[in-house]
């Protein structure tokens, strides 16, 4: 029974994904010889395995509320277990063959797999839907081809780092505030006052990854992080967080905590292409690795595991303790003289994440996911 639920609910067998493959991934650290290249395999890992499967149970959430917008009955809504396994066989041959060691073509090409077929599992329906509005959003995974290719063979990291940073800004940028805004008890979640100022501050972000790819400068790509750390603080102005965030709404309380490594992410960042700083850009890279793109992406998933209560999520100590570990692992990274400790606690963290994903298997699914709102 919990695995015919498993597979009629592709959000929870790639959030199970997520959670398991990032209590693996510091292992590289821990266990010497595990891969050929710790680093790589490190940095991949994190971006396409762990990302890749959260962004996927994410997209494949949300695509039902987009096609009821069109009109679509949610009996005639989702996918059967033939394509939830499709995208899970997709993901493990992406971890299998993209090994650091194994051939750039092969490697390629099996972590590619796994996005090319979530984006076609995605635009399918909404161009059958024809609800153009949500095309971008959906083929929004191929963007990790890019990752993929740019790590690869460019070894580049940045790049993957400032485009999870923007997918953040831009998804996560608009959920937090709908949350906020629905607990606050307002009749429209979103203001279209907010449109702009989420448009205008999410700009230079944007434009530093495209100067960061053209290859520009660090000093302008370093510019326009600053700048987009300040929109992405700007912003937040605009929530409604006095009341969004009354008294015991922890479930909230953590997406607000994810989101905070944002601009201080962005920050460092920018910081760390200045050569008179001194701050190394891998260390700085993990606010938005570990920091924002971990805590983000525990806080949105396990709004899926939460005990749900009338109007709210209870956040639980289980899912509490593994949040804080998160935040302790990225402190202690952040740190950089205690990376052991950083990837037990990180480590650890996930553990507890990935038994309340388990226990998530054997309760029906809630409707809707990641709200604490009724259907």
């Amino acid at each position: 029974m919990a695995v015919r639920g498993l597979w009629r609910a592709p959000h929870l067998s790639l959030f199970l994904l997520a959670s398991l493959w990032a209590a693996l991934v510091p292992l590289v650290w821990l266990v010497p010889g595990f891969v050929c290249d710790p680093v790589v395999w490190h940095r991949q890992e994190l971006v396409l395995g762990v990302a890749g499967a959260a962004v996927g149970g994410y997209l494949l959430t949300a695509l039902p509320h987009w096609l009821m917008q069109a009109g679509r009955d949610r009996a005639c809504i989702g996918h059967g277990p033939t394509a939830t396994q499709g995208l899970v066989l997709a993901w493990g041959l992406g971890r299998l063959l993209g090994g650091p060691c194994m051939p750039d073509a092969p490697a390629l090409v099996g972590q590619c797999l796994y996005p090319i077929g979530l984006a076609v599992a995605l635009a399918l329906p909404v161009i059958t839907a024809r609800v153009w509005k949500r095309l971008p959003m959906a083929l929004a995974p191929l963007i990790m081809v890019l990752f993929a290719v740019r790590m690869r063979l460019d070894a580049d990291g940045l790049t993957a780092v400032l485009g999870i940073a923007l997918l953040v800004a831009l998804v996560g940028g608009r959920i937090i505030p709908a949350f906020l805004h629905a607990r606050a008890g307002d009749k429209t979640p979103i203001r279209v006052s907010l449109l702009p100022l989420a448009t205008a501050a999410s700009l230079p972000l944007g434009l530093a990854l495209m100067v960061h790819l053209a290859d520009l400068g660090a000093r302008w790509t370093g510019l326009l992080l600053l700048l987009a750390a300040l929109g992405q603080i700007a912003r937040v102005i605009a929530w409604p967080l006095a009341r969004g965030l009354r008294e015991r709404q922890a479930d909230l309380a953590v997406l607000v905590i994810a989101w905070c490594w944002l601009p201080l992410g962005l920050a460092l960042v920018s910081m760390s292409l200045s050569p008179a700083v001194g701050l190394g850009l891998p260390t700085a890279s993990h606010a938005l690795t570990m920091g924002l793109m971990g805590s983000m992406v525990l806080a949105v998933m396990a709004r899926a595991w939460m005990r749900r209560v009338p109007g709210a999520l209870q956040l639980g100590a289980l899912i509490g303790m593994a949040f804080a570990l998160v935040q302790l692992a990225t402190v202690l990274r952040l740190l950089t003289m205690y990376h052991g400790l950083a990837a037990l606690s990180w480590s650890a963290g996930w553990s507890l994440a990935s038994i309340a994903a388990v226990a998530a298997v054997f309760h029906s699914v809630p409707r809707p996911v990641l709200s604490a709102c009724r259907s």
